[in-house]
């Protein structure tokens, strides 16, 4: 299956890099790319396979760069000394540029040849024929009577001669392929045009079919024929057999020795590194202890550490605390408010008490004078008089 895929995707790449070439004529690049450029002429399956991945690199590079001049992209000139990624990356860009949708990496284009190159190359050759106005002409099927059909001989790529009917030939000029955007004529690229009937064809076909199955008939005599074979291979083998046996023979008996001074150099080589065998076992031992030793101390270390980072923060937090009560302790602001809370409070009472005093004489004063008043009322009516003790006498 895998096989069968490789071979599928090699065929599609095959399929455009035809499809390339045929529109690189179109676009006359042998006279304007090989000629005036100085390029190197393609074939039809270069881009294909690898043969040369720094020269196929190098000539997608002047292919492309040629490509853009055609689609009126301005570009920098190409350094041999850029980076082939990022020159490949700056291709990609000017790609996207254009209109043309890419959506791999510039590695691809980097090794100069396969599926991805190949795509490149024909989107740009496709934008240079949508630029210069260029369309492809429909084949036109002309229906030919049958008479005229069976006179004229039919080719086996199902084009009709031209040069068995004159008349044919000269009344019907073929068509030029290329547009009047600069392209010259050239009658080997014309596009061929046949007037067969394609009813006919068909017919022709079934027809021609049935005598092109091959048949394959049965031979009596070829089992005789294995049998003759089988024969002269076995007097082959008896013949051959005598010498090869001695070859066989002194083969193994060589092969014998060696293994014997194999076996030989094994066990002194074993005898003679047993100490130090022994030694290199207490040493691995050794080393997986005190690695086993490393990490219990590893793990030691690290819930040491998230005690420390634990018992930190604690700390920190009693520090800011004692920190906070420090400030509060030392600081003087609440007692300078009770301070001057005090003063105004001391203030407050003596003008109190100045109030008291002045509200308690007019108080005394007031109650002095009705008293007075009394007594005058009194002495008017009754006669009495009220002495300076507060004693009543007649």
């Amino acid at each position: 299956m895998n096989i069968f895929l490789i071979h599928q995707e090699q065929l599609d790449v095959t399929a455009m890099m035809e499809d390339l070439y045929e529109k690189l004529i179109l676009l006359n690049y042998e006279q304007s790319y090989v000629k005036q450029k100085g390029g190197k002429p393609l074939n039809r399956a270069y881009f294909v396979n690898q043969t040369n991945s720094s020269e196929q690199f190098s000539q997608f590079k002047t292919l492309v760069k040629w490509l853009f001049s055609q689609n009126d992209v301005q570009t920098t000139d190409f350094n041999k000394l850029d980076d082939p990624v990022t020159l490949s990356q700056n291709i990609l860009n000017e790609v996207k540029n254009i209109g043309i949708d890419v959506d791999f990496p510039p590695l691809k284009l980097k090794q100069g040849f396969g599926e991805y190159v190949v795509y490149v190359l024909q989107q740009l050759a496709s934008k240079a024929l949508q630029k210069k106005k260029f369309q492809f002409k429909k084949a036109k099927i002309e229906q030919q009577s049958q008479t005229k059909q069976e006179e004229e001989p039919v080719q086996e790529t199902g084009s009709v001669s031209s040069d068995s009917d004159p008349e044919v030939a000269s009344d019907e000029e073929p068509e030029d392929v290329f547009n009047e955007q600069g392209f010259q004529k050239d009658e080997e690229r014309m596009v061929i045009e046949s007037n067969v009937n394609p009813q006919e064809w068909a017919k022709e076909v079934e027809r021609a079919s049935q005598k092109m199955k091959i048949v394959i008939k049965p031979n009596a005599g070829e089992w005789r024929q294995h049998f003759d074979a089988t024969k002269q291979y076995s007097s082959q083998i008896k013949a051959i057999l005598p010498e090869a046996r001695i070859k066989l023979e002194r083969l193994t008996d060589e092969l014998s020795e060696i293994l014997d001074r194999i076996s030989k150099r094994e066990y002194n080589i074993n005898e003679n590194m047993h100490d130090m065998g022994n030694e290199y076992k207490k040493k691995n031992e050794e080393v997986k202890r005190i690695e086993l030793q490393c990490k219990n101390y590893t793990n030691a270390i690290k819930e040491m550490g998230d005690q420390y980072k634990q018992i930190s923060e604690k700390y920190e937090n009693v520090q800011n605390k004692l920190n906070e009560h420090g400030s509060i302790s030392t600081d003087q602001s609440p007692v300078i408010r009770i301070k001057s809370a005090l003063t105004k409070i001391r203030l407050e009472i003596k003008q109190m008490d100045l109030r008291i005093g002045v509200l308690s004489h007019t108080i005394l004063q007031r109650t002095y004078h009705e008293s007075k008043a009394m007594q005058d009322r009194d002495f008017n009516e009754n006669g009495l008089i009220l002495n300076d003790s507060d004693e009543l006498t007649d």
